[in-house]
């Protein structure tokens, strides 16, 4: 992934080369000629004489060529130093002057990495699982420390971080950078080191572990997540340090896919992000400690204690309203009806009523399957009917492309409407169940169909 990333930023770094070129020809084919030298401030490292695949060192380019015309050749100098003052002193713009600098720098970092990569083995074609593992823990660390390098050369040169530089060419959401905006710049830069530092850490762990972990690797994640955040506490307010989880921790990240269906306000997610940390904190403190089957047995009670002391705090932070939209966002039905309608560019009404729909058809089963007073075998066609109407009202409200579309992704609750469950059989009789046909007329979207009855027998 970063060796792609990497490719498309210089890509898109080499317009603004492919610019300057233009620009240089444009002037040579003018006759410009150098000026007087220009004094010009900037920052720079002690990192000199990088050897790249530059023609020829010209750090006395004033002298040599005054009043002369000059070429790309006499611009270009082993010397990262004078090769920006030979830029700057030919009138080159600031901007283009990085584009170029940064593009001959990438080049040779990016040389540099694939001959550290190069030391590690390929997977083979029939080889599976995370093709990461097949690099070596100390050329990790090599290639770690060739970023810290790289990042300090751009710094030196040009004042600026190599990293931020790439994002601005990079936009895909597979390897999403830290969250930092909200942080002023020279807090960014810090935290973001405190992150780096902790993802090695973990990520040896993962090389560690060869894709099987046991307690002793999950103990030692999480004592290094409680590190990072008191490592974060010490450079961030209890402010700041709660906005950075907000956006960047594994909490976070869970409860946004577990909101998926709700689309909590700003307030809300802070609210139930803050219930969620405590849940979390006390899981993980409970897990620090193991003992004896006794031990394991408590620890299962207070989880479940604390879970459902957790949904009541939820219940009563959202309401009753908004709570039941929650609820209904946790079953995976619901998220793929809402994942259909996105598809094919359909409102997330038709997926709450398809849903409701659902409700009211394992409603009516369950009351079915559950009434002693019936046989199999009018269980067995009330059922049915059952099936066939609610079918017959989601693929009305569908249409049918998106209706086949859904029959074959997610669908799987219409088949299983068919299937009668005998061991359900457990409740005394049931007063008639209300009239399914006249409950699916008040959940339907547009003119239903007409439906044939759905009739009660008693044994």
């Amino acid at each position: 992934m970063k060796s792609r990333m990497l490719s498309l930023a210089m890509l898109a770094v080499n317009l603004g080369l492919a610019g300057a070129l233009v620009y240089l020809i444009a002037t040579f084919a003018a006759g410009d000629k150098l000026t007087a030298p220009v004094h010009t401030k900037f920052v720079t490292n002690t990192v000199t004489q990088i050897a790249v695949r530059k023609i020829n060192a010209t750090n006395a380019l004033l002298s040599s060529l005054a009043g002369k015309l000059i070429n790309w050749q006499s611009l270009e100098s082993t010397d990262y130093v004078a090769y920006i003052q030979n830029l700057r002193l030919f009138g080159c713009p600031e901007e283009t002057i990085r584009d170029i600098i940064l593009t001959d720098i990438a080049r040779l970092y990016s040389k540099r990495r694939a001959q550290l990569r190069a030391q590690s083995p390929a997977p083979k074609y029939w080889q599976t699982g995370d093709t990461a593992a097949t690099v070596s823990p100390e050329v990790r660390r090599q290639l770690r420390e060739l970023d810290k390098e790289q990042d300090a050369l751009v710094r030196g040169l040009l004042g600026v971080s190599f990293r931020t530089e790439l994002a601005k060419y990079w936009s895909e959401d597979e390897e999403p950078a830290l969250n930092l905006s909200f942080l002023p710049a020279e807090k960014q830069e810090t935290v973001q080191a405190v992150h780096d530092k902790y993802a090695a850490l973990e990520e040896d762990i993962y090389y560690r572990a060869h894709g099987l972990f046991l307690d002793e690797d999950q103990a030692e994640l999480q004592k290094l997540q409680k590190q990072r955040e008191a490592e974060l506490a010490q450079v961030l307010s209890p402010e700041e340090l709660e906005d950075y989880q907000l956006r960047n921790s594994e909490t976070a990240q869970n409860l946004r896919t577990q909101l998926a269906g709700l689309q909590p306000s700003e307030e809300e997610f802070r609210k139930l992000f803050r219930l969620q940390k405590t849940f979390d904190d006390q899981l993980s403190q409970a897990a620090d400690s193991s003992g004896d089957p006794a031990a394991e047995s408590a620890r299962t009670r207070a989880y479940q204690a604390a879970t459902e002391a957790l949904n009541n705090e939820m219940q009563e932070t959202l309401g009753p309203e908004r709570y039941a939209e929650y609820q209904r966002a946790q079953d995976d039905d619901y998220r793929s009806l809402l994942k259909l309608t996105d598809r094919f560019n359909l409102s997330h009404d038709v997926a709450s009523s398809i849903y409701e729909m659902k409700l009211a058809a394992e409603r009516q089963k369950a009351q079915i399957e559950a009434n002693g007073s019936l046989s199999a075998e009018q269980r067995g066609a009330m059922i049915a009917a059952i099936g066939r109407a609610t079918e017959q009202n989601v693929a009305s409200a569908l249409g049918d492309k998106v209706f086949k579309s859904y029959q074959q992704s997610s669908g799987q609750w219409l088949a299983n409407l068919l299937v009668v469950n005998e061991n359900n059989l457990a409740l005394p009789p049931e007063p008639p169940p209300p009239s399914f046909q006249e409950e699916l007329r008040k959940l339907f979207i547009g003119a239903p169909p007409e439906l044939p009855p759905v009739p009660f027998i008693k044994k």
